[in-house]
């Protein structure tokens, strides 16, 4: 019976570690735990994920240079880049003519990430940025479009982050995130749509569009209440702010 117990317990605290680690991907053990496990994984995360360039192309990239058409210079904002997927995407892009700030808090994730702009030359359409997203290093309505997939939830407080994320972009600007679908694994991190809808009109967030995307996530698309001229601020400009580490010189984070 002694032995049935501790193995028992031994499944239960092996299941529980798993769940705080992986599963939430440390999002329950506060910050520096998440930027912690994803700069141990830097260099496994493209392996683990297996992202599909031709997939992504199709449903990232495409409707997203679609609904900010005619535009062809945007200045646009992917918050928790990780290892350079969307900006990546974009650059890659013969319609795209603007530039992109990836934006993480993992200094090894960043790392990658700089490492395959500079292998493919694509330093003239994208800088990187280290920081927080529940308090973003750049002004009030600096970008055309914002960008944050698959992340909401593993930030401490999603609801300020999303708050965040308005800010930063300008009045009719585009707003591209993501819902996680299956919400059992994620309690308090995750919202139905109705609710999520909810958090995002209390954002000045509108015209709100759910777009079935993965198993585990749909895409969201949404408008910022309001029109104003397009971004014309240069990632050299904003790179003098205080406290925004925008990296011009990717050669500096490899």
């Amino acid at each position: 019976m002694s032995l049935l117990l501790f193995l028992l317990a031994s499944a239960i605290a092996c299941f529980f570690i798993w769940w705080l680690l992986i599963e939430t991907e440390g999002a329950y053990l506060g910050k520096r735990a998440v930027i912690w496990l994803y700069d141990l994984y830097a260099r496994r995360y493209d392996r683990v994920k297996q992202f599909d360039d031709y997939s992504d192309q199709l449903l990232l990239a495409e409707p997203l240079l679609d609904r900010i058409s005619p535009q062809l210079d945007p200045l646009i904002l992917d918050v928790a880049a990780g290892t350079g997927r969307l900006p990546l995407l974009l650059a890659r892009n013969v319609r795209f003519h603007g530039h992109v700030i990836g934006l993480d808090h993992s200094r090894k994730m960043l790392a990658i990430a700089a490492s395959k702009i500079m292998r493919e030359r694509f330093g003239k359409f994208i800088s990187l940025a280290r920081g927080d997203a529940m308090d973003l290093p750049f002004p009030d309505a600096a970008f055309d479009a914002v960008a944050c997939l698959e992340s909401l939830e593993f930030f401490p407080d999603p609801d300020a982050a999303l708050a965040e994320l308005a800010r930063v972009l300008r009045p009719g600007g585009l707003l591209l995130a993501t819902n996680r679908i299956h919400t059992r694994w994620m309690p308090g991190r995750t919202a139905s749509r109705p609710r999520l809808t909810q958090k995002f009109c209390a954002c000045d967030l509108l015209s709100i569009e759910f777009e079935a995307w993965q198993e585990d996530y749909d895409k969201v698309w949404a408008r910022k209440a309001g029109a104003s001229a397009l971004s014309r601020e240069q990632p050299q400009r904003l790179s003098h702010m205080p406290d925004c580490e925008v990296t011009v010189n990717l050669q500096r984070l490899v």
